[in-house]
């Protein structure tokens, strides 16, 4: 009984997993490509705070955590729009205050509260069908919009002001791209927790980068250094009874070392 139970979480896990891994190996590279590697740390940590308030108030965490980090991407976007600093900058600065609201939300709720290891780091166990409606949410949106305005985006991320010139709606399709990363990073939070995050969505891409020439190689890269870093972090975590989140991101990490090498055999090969 306990065997199929175990069965029946790691298959939920691996479902949502993947599905996490690709749409952050389509949506990381242009988070790479604009400097905003920062952004999954800011909007995780945001989603934190937004965790805290629905543990205070007694709503499910899920719709609270996500209200804030969508709220908190629209708002590191609006900062650095107006006030002309980068995003990374803004996020430097809220994304401390966001973990400590948090922090504080929760020492303020009533009771004794287990779970917040979980929040932290993850927990496969306690993935709900909620965690997997929001998966599905997130790639139908994302499939959408990578269908239809990723080739404007990636018009903004090389040239803005040509985009501006072609008419390009540019802060249309800026916020648009804002609370879908807002919204990645919330279901990568059910997942793997708000301190592993990022690295889900940036450290695939990183490594795509370092060997892909082209931009459309780096996100087919992206996805797929994803997609196998999910699925041996997961299985390697049933197979000896560790943590899955760590154990995903310990493998996503080697996969970049490997990448990193592998650059480095390529330039070392052409400069000889």
């Amino acid at each position: 009984m306990f065997e199929f139970f175990s069965l029946f979480f790691i298959q939920r896990a691996l479902i949502i997993g993947l599905i996490i891994a690709f749409v952050s190996g389509l949506m990381g590279p242009f988070l790479v490509y604009r400097k905003m590697a920062f952004m999954g740390v800011g909007i995780s940590h945001g989603t934190f705070a937004g965790i805290g308030l629905g543990i205070l108030i007694g709503i499910s965490p899920i719709y609270s955590g996500m209200a804030f980090a969508i709220g908190l991407g629209i708002f590191i976007g609006f900062v650095s729009k107006i006030g002309k600093i980068s995003e990374d900058v803004s996020i430097g600065v809220l994304f401390s205050f966001a973990m400590a609201l948090g922090i504080f939300l929760i020492n303020s709720a009533p009771g004794y509260h287990t779970d917040i290891m979980g929040y932290l780091f993850g927990d496969i166990l306690a993935i709900s069908n909620g965690d997997i409606y929001l998966a599905m949410i997130t790639l139908v949106l994302t499939i959408l919009w990578f269908t239809l305005r990723s080739r404007q985006m990636k018009y903004i991320t090389f040239d803005e002001d040509f985009s501006k010139v072609v008419g390009v709606p540019v802060t249309i399709d800026y916020y648009i791209f804002m609370v879908l990363i807002s919204l990645i990073t919330v279901a990568i939070v059910n997942f793997v927790g708000v301190i592993l995050a990022s690295s889900i969505m940036i450290a695939p891409a990183a490594a795509s980068r370092l060997i892909a020439k082209k931009f459309p190689t780096m996100i087919i890269l992206a996805v797929t250094f994803g997609m196998i870093s999910v699925f041996l972090g997961i299985t390697f975590s049933y197979g000896f009874n560790i943590s899955s989140g760590p154990s995903v991101v310990f493998f996503i990490t080697a996969i970049f070392a490997m990448a990193f090498a592998l650059s480095k055999i390529i330039v070392h090969h052409h400069a000889a």
